[in-house]
């Protein structure tokens, strides 16, 4: 019994010390309902049930001055459009770029994925909770913020042309 209430006192410790505290999400909340989020068509931010029970979430970290990214970028935006919209696929865009205006140029080439705004500090957070060195990136993760695959990218890559459906048959069965 004492160490349970010194477990939990010890996270309580840790969320209100955390230098971003405030945006501890509620206990069954989805991971990015305290994240800023913007999208195409939608004035103001997202609210923090956009994605409650949306399956499967993408994270795509790149930039616009990236050449990988600029060859990444077309391919899962045909691949969404193509499929992954339809079945209730979500992409969040995490810009790499170095200013605002870079990352607003990109942004117009994308698809209406949600992102988070040009220097909010949950992109350095997520730089290091997803582990991403370099760009471009894709993290397929479930609603608490787990990462189910890091090797979507080259699904993406391999058969966004070929096989859309079947790229999308196998993220789904990754969540089950």
């Amino acid at each position: 019994m004492l160490a349970t209430v010194r477990a939990s006192r010890a996270l309580f410790d840790a969320a209100a010390t955390s230098r971003f505290a405030h945006q501890v999400p509620a206990r069954n909340a989805h991971f990015l309902s305290s994240v800023p989020l913007k999208k195409q068509g939608v004035d103001g931010q997202l609210k923090g049930d956009h994605f409650e029970g949306k399956k499967p979430l993408v994270l795509y970290f790149s930039a616009g001055w990236c050449p990988s990214c600029r060859q990444l970028t077309p391919k899962l935006s045909s691949f969404y459009e193509k499929v992954g919209k339809s079945r209730g696929l979500e992409i969040v865009w995490i810009s790499r770029d170095k200013t605002e205006e870079d990352l607003e140029e990109y942004y117009k080439k994308l698809p209406d994925w949600a992102y988070i705004p040009y220097g909010d500090p949950n992109i350095k957070d997520f730089m290091r909770k997803f582990d991403v060195k370099t760009i471009p990136v894709l993290r397929l993760v479930d609603e608490k913020g787990n990462i189910v695959s890091d090797e979507i990218r080259k699904d993406v890559e391999d058969n966004w042309k070929a096989d859309p459906e079947g790229i999308m048959d196998k993220w789904e069965k990754l969540y089950k």
